[in-house]
């Protein structure tokens, strides 16, 4: 604490202020605090609360949260200000932010920051007319690195061929890794075709480029899809869109390793399912029940099972099994997203009235646009009464990123769902920069960690640092928190340690058929030992 003047000179300070700012309280006195600041947040202290950064005796910022009340009777405009250390929570928030804005394997942009730096991009190409190109980057049969060299391996391959794309951009493009082996760039005043197709020949000869790997010699190539905005491009989503489908045009031609989009081309065909046909199928697929779900146990950190996750899967016809991200990506936004998201609920609730033990919850994910629209509450209730599970065994899943999708409806039937009894989590939390506020605002019981992060707790310290930091942010806002992702012994313990209450992974089981899992059920005790 300190007592100021009216000029904001320090007259009294105690020792927990000189401890925060590295000096002796003797030497903060006659010191005018406010000069202290950092240049932005310069300013007179004034009654009330803030937020703002002074500099330390050795030179580094401590941010403080300032509160100040006035003290007549010590003076004219005198007042007592309390500083407390603000610095631990402002670097794990800064922390979680940038985790929230970027892919943990190879520190580039994530999607969501990729959206925003392409809305931008393409509001700047419009108002000073210029070209702006989107290119779509997929790398070739990359299953197959993962199955001959395993996944470290293949993780090595994927940062070093992040490096390779990056170091073949100019300096205001901007690469993002959408997940797995799939990149794009954002390429903004582009002068003339030839420029993106010199760009485009620079990145092929950068991705093929032989590296070391394990002891072994390692060659990749890429297919590149190529769209160029135009006065009738509405969105970054679509430019997105038409260079995928240009991406794929290119996997199915020998003579070019890139093709630029063709806006007579409605959909392609890459060799497993074309984006139009795959929506046609899987409308077919819903009707004759080729859709299936496989659970994956959730349990306490001592092996007792609490619950089982609902994980959709498509038994295609011709092209067998088809895991989630084969098609969900492409149903988001469109008319089946609301058909497909009835018929996983409905399934697996049906399957919880299986073994009718409220203990033992579903877990479903959920898109948060589907949760926002108006009665999704009130049917969540019809369903469990029709099929006579307690709303305790209901849990819904949404993805963090995906809550701004659900709009100002969204909170009000969370609220109702959670009147009904039903749990919410968020699921993949660290990757969409939920703030403690907004948290609070939400009322989820659940925080899962996402499982990339888990994947690096004990071999990456911003890894480790966000697990650790989730755990903290679930504390503080009351809520559990869940690590997913965890495969070995050793994540199991550090998670443990951290805080974490539940765990999810291979540790606890693989996904299977609900057939499968009858014994587990039935027993509710997991073994979390390794293999």
């Amino acid at each position: 604490m300190a007592v100021l003047d009216g000029t904001g000179r320090v007259l009294e300070a105690n020792a927990a202020a000189g401890q925060l700012l590295g000096r002796e309280p003797a030497e903060l006195v006659g010191i005018v605090l406010h000069d202290m600041a950092a240049p932005e947040d310069a300013g007179r202290f004034r009654a009330g609360g803030s937020e703002r950064r002074l500099r330390h005796e050795r030179g580094h910022d401590v941010w403080v949260l300032v509160s100040a009340v006035d003290l007549p009777e010590a003076g004219s405009q005198a007042m007592l200000v309390c500083l407390e250390d603000a610095t631990t929570r402002r670097n794990t928030e800064r922390l979680l932010l940038h985790a929230a804005l970027h892919d943990s394997l190879t520190n580039l942009p994530n999607r969501r920051l990729l959206r925003d730096r392409l809305d931008t991009a393409l509001a700047r190409a419009a108002r000073n007319k210029t070209t702006l190109a989107v290119m779509f980057i997929d790398l070739d049969r990359f299953k197959n690195v993962n199955d001959t060299l395993g996944h470290d391996a293949g993780d090595e391959v994927l940062v070093a061929v992040a490096g390779g794309i990056h170091a073949a951009l100019r300096s205001n493009d901007t690469v993002a890794r959408l997940g797995g082996d799939e990149f794009v760039i954002v390429c903004e005043d582009i002068d003339e075709e030839k420029e993106v197709t010199g760009l485009a020949e620079r990145l092929i000869a950068n991705i093929q480029r032989p590296m070391t790997v394990r002891d072994q010699t390692v060659s990749v190539t890429a297919s590149i899809g190529i769209a160029l905005a135009n006065s009738r491009t509405e969105s970054g989503d679509e430019l997105i869109r038409a260079a995928d489908i240009a991406m794929f045009r290119a996997k199915q031609r020998p003579d070019t390793a890139y093709v630029f989009a063709d806006e007579s081309a409605d959909y392609v065909d890459n060799g497993r399912i074309n984006p139009e046909g795959l929506l046609n199928d899987l409308r077919h697929a819903i009707q004759v029940d080729e859709l299936e779900l496989h659970y994956q146990p959730v349990v306490r950190v001592d092996g007792v099972l609490i619950g089982l996750e609902a994980l959709l899967r498509w038994r295609h016809p011709t092209l067998g099994l088809l895991l989630p991200q084969d098609f969900l990506p492409r149903v988001a936004g469109t008319e089946l997203a609301r058909s497909l998201s009835d018929w996983v609920l409905r399934a697996a609730v049906r399957d919880a009235a299986s073994w009718n033990d409220p203990r033992v919850r579903v877990s479903v994910n959920v898109w948060a646009s589907e949760v926002a629209r108006e009665g999704f509450a009130d049917t969540v209730a019809m369903l469990l009464t029709w099929a006579g599970v307690q709303a305790q065994g209901l849990y819904l899943e949404l993805h963090e990123h995906e809550l701004p999708e659900g709009g100002p409806r969204l909170a009000d039937e969370l609220d109702q769902l959670r009147r009904i009894g039903v749990g919410l989590a968020i699921d993949d939390f660290g990757t969409g920069g939920t703030s403690l506020a907004g948290l609070r605002r939400l009322p989820v019981d659940t925080l899962k960690v996402d499982r990339s992060f888990v994947a690096g707790v004990l071999t990456d310290p911003e890894d480790s640092a966000v697990v650790a930091a989730v755990a903290s942010v679930a504390k503080a806002a009351g809520r559990h928190a869940l690590a997913t992702g965890v495969e070995t012994s050793e994540q199991l313990r550090a998670v443990r340690e951290m805080g974490y209450e539940s765990v999810q992974g291979y540790l606890s089981g693989a996904p299977a058929r609900l057939i499968d899992l009858r014994d587990v059920i039935a027993s509710r005790k997991v073994v979390l030992v390794e293999g």
